[in-house]
């Protein structure tokens, strides 16, 4: 399934290549375009075999072809796949290919599209844009990566002398990497684990670090995009392949490493990053000042305070965030240690700077997860008003960074609702809050969930933002049930 609505059209130019443009005025919430995935599969490092029909994991293999792992639940996977190693041309190759070499598994799935007359027409889209070997040679390590854990012990598989047609050699083989890197979305298995799922038309969709569409994926992998705002006519239709929460020279160093392209949207080329400072310092010089980076025409540049005007050298930047970022790894989730590291790169670093919203985040995810597991057997309401405080701290920073439709800012109220609640009806039990303060604080509550579901009705139903829907109208209808008890209504 490959639907694009009367909406949209395909268009071509020299700087995005293969896209997708408006046709017309389009509203927030319609839909763009529907897609069944190409491929879907594990990331090249994945040890753990996964079933190849539904992708949970799997401890056995399809009785017929004895080289794609299938789960209890299935009881077949596709039949071009299966029928060419159970009496085609891959008949003679060794049936624990996959056990031993489990890291080739998404190659091996494109070779196969490519081999199959019914799906090669399809996978030439992958092939519109020519790839740079030499750069990608130079580049950080995927090369490498790739070499050892695909290319190599596949040339030494028999699959190529299987597959003569396609005339497969190392530099082939390094290129097909390559598309299905760039060509990828992350998606989520049931297991929840994530994986690497290619699709034809959404390949298309070129990058911007403030997107202007949202990519919904359910529980079988069908992707639906939709407006995330309101689109004109001839408008590009781009989506986002970076974290909105990474400051602008981590996203672009990870889109240079996971898509090999570099970014010079309107949020890379803003110093404050539409306002937020992600990426600001605090001035050396002057109390009140912060200080962002002067862009050059190579990305790079020092800091200037805008105020003072003072400078604060490039390298003493990188050099603090390459000391905060080993921090945060010798952090090992001790709640202590990140609220020392708080502290002290608060003095520092804008109170938004990535790194700080990166502390914040570890912090509550820590006391959410004590909560979940009852390792308070008495919850302290000081550590519960504590992760309302971080949660909240969180919210202006995802609702500047996606505007529009955001499933950023949906998660980050949600989590900001079960802190809240959880906080209230412990002070209500205790006294702390007479029923008047709990009613207007209910009422809050009530807010933030409403807001957080009209976010999210466009997801689908079977998606974990579907269930994460049902998760807020539950919580939704608790607060309105002390709202009725406690006269809020």
């Amino acid at each position: 399934m490959q639907d694009f609505s009367e909406k949209i059209q395909q268009a071509h130019d020299e700087k995005l290549g293969r896209h997708l443009v408006a046709n017309i005025n389009i509203d927030a919430g319609e839909t763009l375009l529907e897609e069944r995935p190409l491929l879907v599969a594990p990331h090249w490092e994945c040890a753990q075999l996964k079933c190849a029909q539904c992708m949970e994991e799997s401890y056995v293999m399809c009785r017929k072809c004895q080289v794609f792992p299938l789960c209890m639940d299935c009881s077949q996977h596709n039949d071009f796949e299966c029928e060419f190693f159970a009496s085609g041309a891959g008949s003679r190759i060794c049936k624990d290919l996959l056990v031993k070499n489990y890291g080739i598994c998404a190659l091996l799935k494109l070779l196969l599209l490519l081999e199959d007359p019914a799906t090669r027409a399809d996978c030439q889209t992958l092939f519109q844009r020519s790839v740079d070997l030499e750069d990608y040679r130079d580049g950080e390590g995927m090369w490498q990566e790739h070499e050892e854990q695909v290319v190599r012990p596949l040339l030494a598989s028999g699959l190529v002398e299987a597959l003569p047609t396609q005339q497969l050699t190392a530099d082939v083989l390094h290129a097909h990497c390559v598309r299905i890197d760039c060509n990828a979305f992350e998606v989520t298995g049931r297991d929840g684990e994530t994986l690497k799922g290619v699709f034809i038309c959404g390949a298309g969709l070129p990058h911007h670090c403030v997107p202007n569409t949202v990519v919904a994926l359910d529980e079988q992998f069908n992707m639906k995009l939709y407006a995330a705002v309101p689109l004109n006519a001839g408008d590009v239709i781009y989506n986002s392949y970076t974290n909105p929460l990474m400051g602008t020279s981590q996203r672009q160093h990870q889109l240079r490493l996971s898509r090999h392209l570099d970014c010079s949207c309107s949020r890379c080329q803003d110093a404050t990053e539409m306002g937020t400072h992600m990426s600001s310092m605090k001035c050396r010089e002057c109390s009140a000042g912060f200080s962002i980076c002067e862009i050059g025409p190579d990305g790079s540049g020092n800091w200037r305070c805008v105020d003072c005007n003072a400078i604060l050298p490039a390298v003493d930047v990188h050099e603090v965030l390459a000391e905060a970022g080993d921090a945060l790894v010798d952090a090992k989730g001790e709640l202590q240690v990140y609220e020392s590291l708080l502290v002290r790169y608060q003095q520092l670093l804008h109170p938004n700077h990535f790194l700080l919203l990166d502390i914040k985040q570890n912090i509550a995810s820590i006391l959410r997860a004590a909560a979940l597991m009852n390792s308070m057997e008495q919850p302290c309401k000081k550590l519960l008003a504590r992760r309302v405080e971080l949660c909240s701290d969180l919210l202006p920073v995802c609702r500047a960074v996606v505007p529009g439709i955001s499933k950023l800012y949906a998660i980050a109220l949600f989590e900001y609702l079960l802190a809240l609640v959880e906080l209230i009806e412990l002070q209500f039990a205790e006294s702390d809050l007479d029923k008047k303060e709990y009613v207007a604080q209910l009422r809050i509550g009530s807010q933030v969930a409403k807001e957080a579901l009209d976010l999210l009705r466009f997801e689908p139903e079977n998606s974990a933002e579907g269930y994460l829907s049902d998760r807020i109208s539950m919580e939704l209808e608790r607060i309105d049930s002390d709202l009725m008890k406690y006269g809020g209504r």
